[in-house]
């Protein structure tokens, strides 16, 4: 039983982040069930749990998911739309099941195997995702069935530029830049809890490799949430260390400069230029969508606040089937819409306040959720959220390879 569960949770590991482009882009043309791969694993484990003596989960713990797992339920089958209703009502679901999977089955887990191939993975994926951005292109993704932007089917929708310009943010194997950011960051989080599983050189590489792939993303919510818990309260400036990680990042730049027509060049140097004019002044149009969708977002759940509109009807999940969904980007706002102020808080605390361990690093990782929760809607990331549990789970493992008790950043760790 042991290595099957090991088993299970290592595929979830290193699927789950190549799920939608390779997956649902590619395998499904000739196979369509195997979208569902994620699913049956996630109701095996379940399974597993259930049947396994293992540890108990604690009253208030157990009480908040079983409560959580009833107010889904009610809203499917009273306050829904359809067969769409249950396309969202899995969305939560998983996240809750793979909780109670974890919990029950903690004595089972290899949390250093699991730990060790999460990082692995993540630094396979940045290493494609760098060659892909500035040498590869888009056909990649646009070949995956990737949505297209409004004028021209040659270019990747807007979310997956900076600036509107040519310079292309990195996604992996993500539906959009957003969740392989933050993707990004449990990895670093997780290398730095289990770096000695790596030698010390690799160890490096494998930050460095990371951290480019990061600030490749141009993702500004989750570099500064990683700036914030990781890096300022920690690092000092201008450190040898430092230095050489951005000396690197600059040689990638200028060695792409030497294989790009000129004319690229000139329109990169000009987008970077844009998007930092418009990030540090919040004039670009995200920013401005993000404002107009909270308080369009605010209006709504306030008018929705008890049962909310309904399971079903907003997401962009959703939006995909249903003509009339509403998509906000707040996941507070989202949920709140859908389902109503009480069952939002519920849901919330299940995942993953419910995974909640004083002293862990995992606790970083909920104030990095909930703090980019606030702009987008990370819960509705199905595979991402499935991964963000692992990453908590495996960071409040109580390992005895390594424990430190230094307080240094993930950026400064290795040396």
């Amino acid at each position: 039983m042991k290595a099957l569960v090991n088993r299970l949770f290592l595929s979830l590991v290193l699927l789950l982040p190549w799920h939608s482009l390779v997956v649902n882009g590619y395998l499904r043309k000739y196979f369509s069930l195997i979208v569902l791969w994620k699913e049956l694993a996630v109701i095996a484990l379940f399974i597993l749990a259930i049947t396994h003596k293992g540890p108990k989960i604690s009253g208030m713990k157990l009480i908040i998911l079983l409560s959580t797992i009833f107010l889904l339920t009610a809203h499917l089958f009273f306050n829904s739309v359809g067969l769409l209703a249950a396309y969202s009502y899995r969305i939560y679901l998983l996240p809750i099941l793979m909780t109670i999977s974890l919990y029950k089955l903690a004595d089972l887990i290899d949390w250093e195997r699991i730990a060790k191939w999460f990082v692995t993975g993540a630094f396979v994926m940045a290493v494609f995702t760098i060659i892909q951005q500035l040498f590869l292109g888009e056909s990649i993704y646009l070949n995956a069935g990737y949505p297209v932007n409004t004028f021209s089917d040659e270019k990747l929708n807007f979310t997956f530029y900076i600036g509107y310009g040519l310079l292309q943010r990195g996604a992996g194997g993500f539906i959009a830049p957003i969740p392989y950011s933050v993707y990004l960051i449990l990895a670093l989080v997780l290398l730095f809890k289990y770096k000695e599983l790596f030698s010390a050189k690799f160890a490096k590489t494998l930050n460095m490799v990371l951290t480019i792939s990061l600030v490749l993303t141009f993702t500004r919510s989750t570099i500064a949430t990683y700036l914030f818990f990781f890096v300022i309260p920690y690092l000092n400036f201008f450190t040898p260390k430092t230095v050489k990680y951005l000396l690197v990042l600059v040689f990638i730049v200028v060695i792409q400069f030497f294989i790009v027509p000129a004319s690229i060049q000139e329109m990169e140097l000009g987008t970077i230029d844009t998007f930092w004019s418009n990030s540090t002044s919040l004039e670009d149009t995200s920013s401005a969508g993000h404002f107009e969708s909270l308080d369009r977002g605010y209006k709504i759940a306030w008018e929705n606040i008890g049962n909310g509109i309904g399971l079903g009807k907003v997401g962009a999940h959703t939006a995909a089937f249903f003509d009339n969904a509403l998509v906000i980007e707040s996941g507070y706002l989202s949920v709140i819409i859908e389902l109503g102020l009480m069952t939002a808080i519920f849901v919330y605390l299940s995942f993953p306040m419910v995974h909640y361990k004083k002293g862990s690093l995992s606790t970083v990782i909920i104030l990095v959720y909930l703090a980019v929760s606030f702009l987008l809607p990370l819960i509705y990331y199905v595979e991402l959220s499935l991964l963000i549990l692992i990453t908590i789970e495996a960071l409040n493992n109580e390992k005895k390879i390594y424990v430190d008790h230094s307080r240094q950043s993930v950026a400064s760790s290795f040396g």
